[in-house]
Order: C-alpha cells, then sequence, then structure tokens
C-alpha cells in the first residue's frame, strides 16, 4: 500500500466498502495511533480489534526498530483504543517452554570398582579363614530385631556363600556400579548403593519377624543399583510429566522391574533371597528419585 501503509485484511482482497477506507498518511495527517507492535502480525492481530467495531484502521511501517504502527481517525480512536485495553487484558499470559534438561552425566572413576572387588575378596578370604565372620555378620531378623545387632544389615552384604556366588556379585556389582557412578556421582553412588542394599536387608528382617531368616551377599546392594538408575530416571521424568507421553514417565521403572524380574528370581534356586533382591531394588528406586529431585532443585 501507498505510503507503507496497509489495510488490514488477512490473506483476503479487500471489499469495496474497505477499500474506500484506504488511504495515506498525507490524505489524513492527523490519524491516532492506537499502539506500537514488534511484528507486523501482532499489529494485524490487535488491528481486529477496530475492524470488529466497524471502524476503519491502517498498519505503518515497519520503522527504524523494525516495529509497526496501529493507526485510526481520531474521532473512533478512544473507543477502539478502550476495546484494545480489554483485549489485550483477556490474553493469557504466554509462558515459553524451556527444553527439557538432560540429567548431569559424571566421569567414570573405575577405582571405586576396584575398592569394591578388594573389599568382597577380603571378606570372603576372612570367611575362609574364619569360620565365625560369617555366623557374626550374616543378615539376621532375630540378631537384628531381638539382640539390637544394628550391623548386620550393613555386613551381610560383603559375605558370600560361596566362590561362585561372590564372582557373580563382583561382576553384576562392577556393571551396575560404573552405571550408577555415571548417572550421580562415583562416591555419592556408592554409598546410595550401599545404603540401598542395607535398607533392603533391614526391610526383609522387618517382614520376615518374628520368623528367624538369615541372608547373606552383595546382591541387595546389586539390586540396590539397579533400583537407583529406575528411580532416577523416574524422578526425572515425573519432575515433567506434564510434557511427556506416559510411556515416556514410566519407562525407567518398567525397564528395572523387567530385569529385576530377569535377574532376581533366581531360577528356581529355593537359597536365593528373592525377597531381598525386590527390598534392595525397592530401596534404590526411593534413593534415586530423592536423588533426582534433590539434583534438581540445586540446578
Amino acid at each position: 500500500m501507498g505510503g507503507g501503509l496497509a489495510f488490514l485484511l488477512g490473506n483476503r482482497e479487500p471489499t469495496e466498502s474497505e477499500t474506500a477506507a484506504i488511504t495515506t498518511t498525507t490524505t489524513f495527517p492527523d490519524l491516532h495511533a492506537l499502539g506500537r507492535f514488534p511484528t507486523e502480525a501482532a499489529a494485524h492481530e490487535h488491528a481486529l480489534v477496530a475492524l470488529a467495531l466497524g471502524e476503519a484502521c491502517w498498519v505503518m511501517g515497519p520503522e527504524e526498530d523494525g516495529a509497526f504502527r496501529l493507526l485510526a481517525e481520531p474521532e473512533p480512536a478512544p473507543r477502539i483504543a478502550a476495546e484494545l485495553d480489554a483485549y489485550i487484558a483477556e490474553q493469557p499470559v504466554q509462558v515459553p517452554l524451556q527444553p527439557i534438561p538432560e540429567p548431569e552425566v559424571f566421569p567414570l572413576r573405575p577405582m571405586w570398582c576396584v575398592v569394591w572387588v578388594a573389599s568382597l575378596v577380603a571378606a570372603f578370604r576372612w570367611q575362609m579363614m574364619d569360620q565365625g565372620v560369617a555366623d557374626r555378620g550374616v543378615s539376621s531378623s532375630v540378631d537384628l530385631l531381638l539382640r539390637h545387632e544394628w550391623w548386620r544389615p550393613f555386613t551381610a552384604l560383603f559375605l558370600h556363600a560361596d566362590l561362585i556366588h561372590l564372582l557373580g556379585n563382583v561382576v553384576t556389582g562392577c556393571v551396575f556400579g560404573l552405571l550408577v557412578s555415571r548417572t550421580v556421582g562415583a562416591l555419592r553412588g556408592w554409598m546410595l548403593i550401599l545404603a540401598a542394599g542395607a535398607f533392603g536387608n533391614l526391610a526383609t528382617s522387618l517382614v520376615a519377624w518374628p520368623e528367624e531368616f538369615r541372608s547373606l551377599g552383595a546382591s541387595t546392594a546389586v539390586f540396590g543399583a539397579l533400583g537407583i538408575l529406575s528411580g532416577h530416571g523416574l524422578g526425572w521424568a515425573l519432575r515433567f510429566r506434564h510434557r511427556l507421553p506416559m510411556s515416556r514417565v514410566i519407562a525407567p521403572l518398567a525397564a528395572g522391574v523387567i530385569l529385576l524380574g530377569f535377574l532376581g528370581g533366581g531360577g528356581g534356586n529355593t537359597q536365593t533371597d528373592v525377597l531381598g533382591h525386590c527390598n534392595g531394588f525397592a530401596a534404590g528406586v526411593v534413593l534415586g528419585a530423592m536423588t533426582a529431585w534433590r539434583d534438581q532443585r540445586r540446578a
């Protein structure tokens, strides 16, 4: 349009009556400015208010800063301005969505795996040299709750029935331990793994009480590590659940449960502490979710 002015029509051609309303600032030098808008689209959107009132309006621009000015004749300008104010007040506040952040990835610290392996091997060697070590350190519901021997849920994590039992927990512990270290950090990760294992043994004793239940082995901590991974993923997914499909939210926990069933069922072995595996996993889920929420608040 001449003089940098464009009548608001959307994407259609003007009618005869609208064509008659189109003019330039040289014809109407006293046009009243209703507002300035950062884009032409925004100016056109607000000009719809004037058209809805049956009044002519003009969009002029762009100006030096790229803005567009909405103009109207002086007589209807106050009424149009009042309607514009009401229209703007009714618009919801648009909050731009921030991108979903990715959890921090920590560097691997293989030395902690070495410490894990060395601790299990040293404890197993001690067992071979002193048969009373297992009796004094095994997880026992009666000794824990009746005699208040509080160390048993923790010390039982380092004791094993035989060499095969030890090797299995050494390998799986290193695998899941490295994954946890990568997710929450090495030192914090291994502390959480041991805490999940101890809490798992404690929960098993509470469930079994007043019956005697004895167990030993690092597998409760290993499945605690699996739970930490699942809980940490679940914690991050829940934080943004309103922007994620439900399948994405429950995926970390579902994957952990499937792996727990595959690895922790014992394959029909009646000596496998399945309840301890489940309790260790559950404790890990809680600790992992709490760690994720703490990291989110700190961020």
